[in-house]
């Protein structure tokens, strides 16, 4: 169902475009010119130089909303680095497989990270504390680490990333090679904050004249490296430039029923969508009765029926509620935590919930404002019978019948009874048929349902 609607503007400003975090200013001048030509909206900050600069960007952006942002944006640190790797030559360009916090002793036990979003080509940087830019401290790190490249910031950023739930990772091109040494003096020019020390400068060139060639050279080589992590930066940016989309899927799930997770799966996959959200149920208002399974029972049996549909989160909030839960609440907070828009946003329904839509609470702003409904026939309606009372119920409401007709996804009609999954371990019958195994395990091991 893409539809536009009225308040499509105003929620469309919500939507938070790439966020690029670089190390200093001279990085960010490059990398946000060379990414600006190619016409790709997104957003740059300089946070400085180290680990302590990650956290204090963190901090003093808050009020701004930089480092404040929701869940699933897109979030890249980019730089240069050191290569650890003899073979990576200047102007190498790898994002992150793996981040290792290697501390000031480039061996002190640090958590690892596995960044979501990497390009091609891929290798482990070691993240440290103090500069690491001689050869034979680069060797050290290399032997005892394993990684490619070296880098001060990544472990830092790593960690922030992974508690906002950012959609993140880390480039890097190689400014000096394995065995090249950058001497101190050059490491002193730039000052925490990511700028260029004037007075410095000034006072080491005039001191030492030879030094203009060095840091020529080296400037020379630093653009060029540039240069080339702006097209990786670009190739990356220009696929995460269209909107995650989000498949929501609500339930009691008392217990899942095995084709739960297979619905789920095909539903997103064919709707396009890359993030999915599967909400268990506390109280609902349109269901009569309780709950046979406790809240505890059922938020596990789900995250263990949807563990393998990609990109699947278990979100709780709805059983976190007092009271009744209503789906309209649910979908403003998502929509406002992820700075969505209706058409980035899913919600899957099935034939009996479609049929009695009108009496959810809001449900006019749910379907026009907030999600794209898609609707999953169950017997004994066909899809196509389905289709045929959707448009005639709506049409009667004054709404688009024939929008609501097209919600329809064009699956088999297929039973998702719960009641008869409950009815067979009463009577001690087999349910490996329509359940998971490991479902079927959790209840034989609690005794649900018994």
């Amino acid at each position: 169902m893409n539809f536009q609607n009225p308040t499509s503007e105003q929620n469309r400003e919500r939507r938070f475009p790439p966020l690029i975090l670089v190390p200093t200013r001279f990085e960010l001048r490059a990398i946000k010119s060379g990414v600006e030509k190619c016409g790709i909206p997104a957003d740059f900050e300089c946070i400085g130089v180290g680990p302590g600069a990650v956290w204090r960007w963190a901090e003093s952006r808050k009020s701004m909303g930089a480092a404040n942002s929701p869940p699933a944006r897109t979030v890249i640190l980019a730089g240069l680095a050191g290569a650890l790797d003899p073979t990576f030559t200047v102007a190498t360009v790898r994002s992150a497989e793996m981040i290792i916090g290697a501390g000031a002793d480039f061996c002190r036990p640090s958590p690892s990270y596995s960044p979501p979003l990497r390009s091609k080509h891929t290798t482990v940087i070691a993240s440290v504390d103090n500069v690491c830019a001689d050869q034979v401290s680069k060797k050290i790190l290399r032997d005892q680490s394993g990684a490619g490249m070296v880098d001060m910031e990544s472990a830092a950023f790593a960690s922030l990333a992974t508690k906002r739930g950012w959609n993140w990772g880390v480039f890097r091109a190689v400014s000096d090679d394995s065995a090249t040494d950058i001497p101190p003096w050059i490491a002193s020019l730039v000052r925490v904050d990511g700028s260029l020390d004037v007075i410095s400068l000034a006072t080491s060139v005039l001191a030492h004249p030879s030094r203009i060639a060095r840091l020529t050279a080296i400037g020379a080589s630093a653009r060029h490296a540039l240069r080339e992590l702006c097209l990786d930066l670009t190739a990356i940016l220009s696929k995460c430039d269209r909107p995650q989309r989000t498949l929501i899927f609500g339930g009691t799930f008392d217990p899942p029923h095995r084709r739960h997770a297979q619905m789920v799966a095909q539903a997103a996959n064919f709707l396009g969508c890359n993030r999915v959200i599967i909400l268990p149920a506390g109280q609902s208002p349109l269901r009569e009765g309780n709950a046979s399974a406790s809240i505890e029972h059922r938020l596990a049996m789900a995250t263990l029926a949807f563990s393998e549909v990609p990109g699947v989160v278990i979100d709780p909030r709805e059983m976190n509620r007092s009271g009744e839960s209503f789906t309209v609440d649910t979908l403003r907070e998502i929509a406002r935590e992820s700075g969505a828009i209706s058409q980035d946003l899913v919600l899957l329904i099935g034939a009996d919930q479609a049929l009695q839509f009108d009496r959810w609470k809001e449900w006019r702003e749910i379907d026009h404002a907030l999600a794209t409904i898609a609707i999953v026939p169950r017997p004994p309606l066909s899809a196509r019978q389905l289709a045929a009372q959707l448009d005639e119920k709506f049409s009667r409401l004054g709404e688009d019948g024939e929008r609501w007709e097209k919600a329809v996804l064009p699956f088999e009609s297929v039973d998702l009874s719960a009641t008869e999954i409950r009815s067979r371990l009463r009577s001690g019958q087999n349910i490996g048929d329509l359940v998971s195994p490991a479902v079927e395990a959790w209840i034989r091991q609690y005794g649900l349902y018994a």
